[in-house]
């Protein structure tokens, strides 16, 4: 059970990943010392289809990101972990109505064992998300976490956790205490239910699962998922997620640049070798848009809306 509990936490952090900023967050706070992995993450998409109504012609949407972490020093009691992330969303050919916008952070995490396989980690991190990073104070990012993890035996287990950012979708720059239970009674159902975020893996049939997360409230990934054979997997999904930025002298200091969308693919994921795997999606991206708010807003007044387009994403994973 206790690889299962430890496969719980991974498949968290691969869904947290899937966000530029959550990657950087939970990247380093997820896994006990004496268990944690140097891994070297890339993901990059293009949805050729992007529609600007103020502009005659269409561009293609590149995203990309780039994560790196590891511990820099680690005992079965304590552990240091590092992490970084650069992320970028750029238009091509460029568009006046939008800026090209990047993202940058470092992180910093101490994790450490109370016995009985309780453990405790708090970490902080640094950057700058905007169309001019690190250009001034007013478009860096910072936050931090604090976690406390407590088995009660290898079925349940309890998270108690505080997060504070200064560019999360709502509630920004406000301390938010949240907590979890963790269920695993068996290696076909892994669940976490708690506040912020909910999990679920459950092999409903043979070869067939369902995965779900949901970082409340506009956060969203499930899929159904058939395993073709070990690791080797088919998806069928549905993805809803945001991006914030910063933009460099913007009026209101406490506005953001929301980047929005939902997409559905079908995807495939193999390792390519011991420590690599490789996952490939391709599907359509729809109701994108980009808005200005202090906060997520379901029906944003003045945002600009993107339609429709077909998307390729290819994600390389590598574990050390």
């Amino acid at each position: 059970m206790k690889n299962a509990f430890l496969r719980s936490w991974l498949f968290i952090v691969v869904m947290f990943s899937a966000s530029a900023g959550f990657a950087q967050l939970f990247g380093g706070v997820m896994t006990p010392p004496g268990k944690q992995k140097t891994y070297i993450s890339y993901s990059g998409s293009v949805q050729p289809d992007t529609k600007f109504e103020s502009e005659d012609n269409k561009a293609s949407l590149n995203r990309g990101t780039f994560t790196v972490g590891g511990p820099v020093y680690q005992t079965e009691e304590e552990s240091w972990t590092v992490t970084g992330l650069g992320h970028w969303l750029d238009l091509y050919p460029d568009q006046t109505t939008m800026p090209d916008l990047y993202q940058f952070d470092i992180g910093l995490t101490y994790s450490r064992t109370l016995g009985g396989g309780k453990f405790w980690a708090v970490n902080g991190n640094f950057g700058s998300a905007s169309d001019k990073p690190f250009k001034d104070p007013s478009v860096n990012t910072a936050g931090a976490n604090f976690f406390y993890v407590s088995p009660e035996d290898q079925v349940h287990t309890w998270i108690f956790l505080v997060n504070w950012s200064n560019n999360r979708p709502i509630l920004n720059n406000i301390p938010i205490p949240g907590f979890a239970y963790v269920y695993t009674p068996s290696k076909t159902f892994r669940g976490t239910f708690g506040f912020p975020f909910a999990m679920l893996y459950w092999e409903f049939v043979d070869r067939w699962s369902l995965n779900l997360f949901t970082l409340i409230p506009w956060v969203v990934k499930t899929s159904v998922d058939y395993s073709i054979q070990g690791p080797m997997k088919l998806s069928l999904g549905l993805d809803f997620s945001q991006s914030t930025y910063y933009i460099y002298e913007r009026q209101n200091r406490q506005d953001r640049l929301f980047y929005d969308e939902k997409r559905v693919y079908l995807g495939f994921k193999s390792p390519l070798s011991e420590k690599l795997m490789m996952e490939v999606e391709g599907g359509y991206s729809f109701d994108r848009k980009y808005f200005s708010a202090e906060n997520y807003e379901t029906h944003p007044k003045d945002a600009v809306y993107l339609g429709t387009s077909p998307y390729l994403k290819l994600l390389l994973t590598a574990a050390f």
